[in-house]
């Protein structure tokens, strides 16, 4: 299965989670682009404290029921390496043996395996206080060709962004992101350029500035929608309507 769908496509995609007003429109949602872009299964988990700073966790899961079941009931969720890289790291992970065997879990791989949840890969989203989602795309089928991977990686990066805002939005009620802050002409322009996939160097000479300049409007852009990345930038701002 190839994904087929070009980057600037792709971001029209995956800007429709952002459609999503109740939590079973979010999930066919998910799935929908999920499967448009190359993968059979997802899970989104989304971690949250509450006011009496005892963290909460909202899960939506297309993972085949089966695996869903084993995997509470023998709490993989401690033993998950997927897990633990999204709650400590912000890099995104493409499942490999390799990976699992490092961590001494290949034989919980091999069983996920088993399920139809081979290849995949996991994105953590890192908010402040505490904020984090974990999405991952699952499939059947190797991530073999190193140019689909790259592909893959860029998508599911701006999917995990999307997926985290709506699913944060859902989660706090949608006024509690609904507040547009001040962008300038520039600063617009250059988002948007970015949401195409372009970068800095190439935004520059698309707008005739110089890359330092498209660096600066691009971090008071992410400082105004208070996001830590450019992907993170992308999904408030479609969140927002920001985007043209």
């Amino acid at each position: 299965m190839s994904t087929g769908v070009s980057m600037p496509g792709s971001i029209d995609l995956v800007s429709k989670i952002f459609d999503a007003s109740t939590d079973e429109e979010f999930f066919s949602t998910m799935a929908a682009i999920s499967r448009e872009i190359g993968f059979e299964r997802f899970m989104v988990g989304t971690q949250w404290f509450d006011d009496n700073g005892t963290p909460v966790y909202k899960i939506a899961s297309a993972y085949p029921s089966g695996w869903q079941r084993i995997y509470a009931e023998r709490q993989y969720a401690g033993l998950d390496p997927t897990v633990l890289h999204c709650q400590t790291s912000t890099g995104a992970i493409v499942w490999s043996e390799d990976f699992f065997a490092k961590s001494g879990t290949l034989h919980f791989f091999e069983e996920a395996r088993s399920h139809g949840l081979g290849f995949g890969l996991s994105v953590p989203v890192h908010e402040a206080h505490g904020v984090k989602s974990m999405i991952s795309l699952a499939r059947d089928k190797p991530i073999s060709d190193p140019r689909e991977q790259q592909q893959l990686l860029a998508i599911g990066k701006v999917l995990a962004s999307c997926a985290h805002f709506a699913h944060r939005g859902l989660i706090a009620g949608q006024a509690a992101l609904a507040a547009k802050p001040p962008i300038s002409a520039q600063e617009s322009q250059c988002l948007n350029w970015v949401a195409l996939g372009k970068t800095s160097a190439e935004i520059g000479q698309i707008m005739s500035i110089a890359e330092p300049t498209v660096v600066f409007h691009v971090k008071n852009v992410m400082e105004k929608l208070d996001v830590k990345n450019r992907s993170q930038a992308i999904a408030v701002a479609f969140r927002l309507g920001l985007l043209t």
